[in-house]
């Protein structure tokens, strides 16, 4: 199976050789609740422990919360690009991640975004993005405050979308 993960200015693509296991949050299996809880849970996980991101060091960061405005900018573009098959942050109507995460409500101060195409389980998209340094600073910048989850599933085989959308608010 391959991973396509794409950061804001890079793409990465890594082959993983371990199919999600049965205790895996699988993307079609799972609720989409329980994905977005299981990417959070991870997220945390990793956040809460310094780490390097390429040649990049972290201290541990602040838990993120889990917002429904970010989830609802995350959801309307990972379905988007499984509609339309396309797989970029630049959307089919032009609007870039700031703008998804405006008009769903959310005030941002600070946005940022991860997409992944192809892992099938909430383990094997966070181990992805963890991998590479891109987004593996997205998720330890210690300025973002909240998260939004979401993964669509595209037609054939391996077309699962996956959405990561992170931000500052705006008045916190």
């Amino acid at each position: 199976m391959k991973l396509i993960l794409l950061g804001a200015t890079m793409l990465v693509a890594l082959a993983l050789s371990p199919p999600a296991q049965a205790v895996d949050t699988v993307a079609g299996k799972a609720s989409e609740a329980d994905i977005r809880a299981r990417v959070t849970e991870l997220v945390n996980a990793a956040r809460s422990k310094a780490r390097r991101c390429g040649k990049e060091r972290f201290a541990a960061a602040p838990q993120l919360k889990l917002s429904d405005d970010l989830s609802q900018a995350a959801r309307r573009h990972a379905r988007d690009m499984a509609r339309k098959k396309y797989f970029d942050h630049r959307a089919a109507d032009g609007s870039q991640p700031k703008d998804r995460v405006i008009r769903a409500g959310y005030e941002p101060r600070l946005t940022g975004e991860n997409i992944a195409l192809g892992p099938e389980s909430a383990e094997e998209v966070v181990a992805g993005w963890l991998a590479s340094p891109g987004h593996c600073a997205n998720i330890m910048d210690a300025r973002f405050q909240d998260l939004g989850v979401a993964v669509a599933s595209g037609r054939g085989r391996g077309q699962v979308y996956w959405v990561q959308t992170f931000g500052a608010p705006r008045d916190r």
